[in-house]
């Protein structure tokens, strides 16, 4: 089989390189290969069709057994509009999340990456691997809002994961593989051999009947336990609550990164004593309801736009 390089198949369809290696990273080119640093492409493949996202998440927006705040959310993604919901929760779990891991990026930083692509303006050297974190974030949360009725299954759960991994510093070093369950050995969570059997049955038995904020909580506990993944199973694990809360008309909320022991504990304390992480959330439930009601009452105070208006 003959192979192109990005540029060539770029040239040949009449778009960007960055739209090839975007189809190349999500799948969606067949035998596409990754050959160290760089894609080769098969020279006869056709293009792929661009993802019609507003169609798809504007069926979402529709959908009578959404809660009105997961609609506003899918809306406000398809615009893609600024200082609404959606962008909070994008920024702040972005930041939250990653900086419970490690990640050093500011929240000023976070920001300005979300509305710029870039950083210009840092107290100390920025991290390769902290913005591609942050990148792969927000792609995740989009991912998430796209597929917020989607039921729960191992190949969204791998899906995320090669979202939030691709590029970074641990896939190039070949620590990890984006989207695959782990197969090291580990003194944290069970042997690899049993990672497969073991999330299947967490998914088949959290599908079944009725979810509440309880047995999301414990579909997150479970799965840290299990911890499938080589890394980011906990930033995983904590989008993977987002998505299913507004599935099931249930709050979102978004744990801080200042209350990362507080997290730590409630999961390691679940079987003994729930109270703690359903206290967690649910004071983060509140935090986040404040936010939307004041995003909704900045929505309905602010003054008609047009010629008339002063």
């Amino acid at each position: 089989m003959n192979y192109c390089s990005v540029r060539e198949t770029a040239e040949k369809w009449g778009v960007s390189e960055r739209f090839v290696r975007k189809m190349c990273q999500e799948g969606r080119i067949e035998n596409a290969i990754w050959d160290e640093k760089t894609w080769l492409i098969p020279s006869g493949i056709e293009k792929p069709e661009r993802k019609k996202y507003e169609r798809k998440t504007g069926e979402i927006a529709l959908n009578p057994d959404l809660s009105e705040y997961a609609k506003r959310i899918v809306r406000q993604r398809i615009k893609n509009n600024h200082y609404g919901i959606y962008e909070y929760i994008q920024l702040n779990l972005t930041y939250s999340s990653n900086r419970m891991a490690s990640n050093r990026l500011t929240r000023n930083e976070v920001e300005e990456v979300y509305h710029t692509n870039k950083i210009t303006t840092s107290f100390e050297p920025a991290k390769v691997d902290d913005i591609i974190e942050t990148v792969n974030h927000f792609a995740a949360v989009r991912y998430v809002i796209d597929n917020i009725t989607s039921p729960m299954t191992a190949v969204f759960i791998k899906r995320l994961h090669h979202i939030l991994t691709y590029g970074t510093y641990a896939d190039r070093k070949e620590k990890i593989r984006p989207g695959e369950y782990r197969v090291s050995k580990t003194d944290v969570g069970i042997p690899a051999k049993e990672i497969t059997p073991a999330v299947s049955a967490l998914i088949r038995e959290y599908e079944k009947g009725l979810v509440t904020l309880d047995r999301i909580l414990d579909f997150h506990v479970h799965f840290e336990r299990i911890r499938p993944f080589e890394d980011y199973n906990g930033r995983l694990g904590r989008l993977i609550m987002l998505k299913e809360c507004l599935r099931h008309e249930i709050d979102p909320f978004i744990i801080d990164d200042k209350r990362r022991n507080l997290y730590m504990r409630g999961i390691l304390s679940w079987d003994d004593d729930p109270k703690v992480f359903r206290e967690l959330a649910q004071g983060a439930q509140a935090r986040l309801r404040g936010k939307w009601d004041l995003f909704r009452l900045m929505e309905y105070c602010r003054p008609p736009s047009g010629r008339g208006a002063r």
